[in-house]
């Protein structure tokens, strides 16, 4: 989008939503909204990336110095159906807040702040090896949708679209559907959460062809913790296509 353009739509948008961040209510000017939109130089300074050493299969962060791959305590036991997920920010900080007013609040227009912050993930250069990605949003059970007015992983997706870097193909799939519904994952223990999704996920109706060597998918949410909603997800479409990869990528890491 260029500049002028992005003027114009901030404008727009700003005559419906009043430029304010939607963390601590404070009033953001003309400039700030245009970099930041929705989101004071404070708040964004209590946001706290997962840095550089982190899980290489489920993307938790780490305090510390390795130069050594590793694979952690949260998935060193279990197999996942990813190949790896990459969160671009802990969970800690205004991060929480801003996902809880995005997919609670129904507040909408925060998809364009929270996808120029899920820009941080593509310091993964894993991301960057190979071919175009399909991008598939984690589905929401059709009951959950409508309460919401929308599904907050597929705003992510397209925003992750638009603002792909240059020199990467990604083009949106939404290839699976929610089946079941359940109880919400941010509600149980870890154990808990480990099967209650069993069964929740069902490939689209229609779905594309496997291009050739194999698809390469790129599944969106607003935040992994176990990695368990990814996994079934990602195991579910291993079933229905031949792959070359299926990564997971999120805003923020619980």
């Amino acid at each position: 989008m260029t500049p002028s353009l992005a003027r114009v739509r901030q404008a727009l948008l700003g005559w419906v939503y009043p430029p304010a961040c939607a963390a601590c209510d404070r009033p953001l000017d003309a400039a700030r909204q245009l970099e930041r939109p929705f989101l004071c130089e404070p708040c964004e300074a209590t946001l706290v990336p997962v840095g550089e050493l982190y899980c290489t299969v489920c993307g938790q962060g780490f305090d510390g110095v390795s130069s050594l791959a590793f694979r952690c305590a949260n998935c060193g036991d279990r197999e996942l159906a990813i190949d790896f997920a990459v969160s671009a920010w802990r969970g800690a900080g205004a991060g929480s807040g801003l996902i809880h007013r995005f997919k609670y609040g129904k507040e909408r227009h925060l998809a364009r702040l929270l996808g120029i912050l899920l820009d941080e993930v593509w310091r993964d250069e894993r991301l960057r090896e190979g071919g175009p990605w399909w991008v598939a949003p984690v589905p929401l059970h059709p009951r959950r949708r409508r309460e919401r007015g929308f599904n907050q992983s597929h705003e992510l997706a397209r925003e992750l679209v638009r603002r792909a870097p240059a020199g990467i193909e990604l083009r949106l799939r939404p290839l699976l559907r929610r089946v079941r519904a359940t109880v919400r994952q941010a509600r149980l223990d870890r154990r808990e959460r480990l099967v209650n999704l069993a069964g929740a996920y069902a490939p689209a109706r229609r779905l594309p062809e496997t291009p050739p060597g194999g698809a390469r998918i790129l599944l969106v949410d607003d935040v992994i913790t176990t990695g368990t909603t990814v996994s079934e997800c990602a195991a579910v479409l291993r079933e229905h296509f031949d792959i070359d990869r299926i990564a997971a990528v999120s805003v923020l890491r619980g």
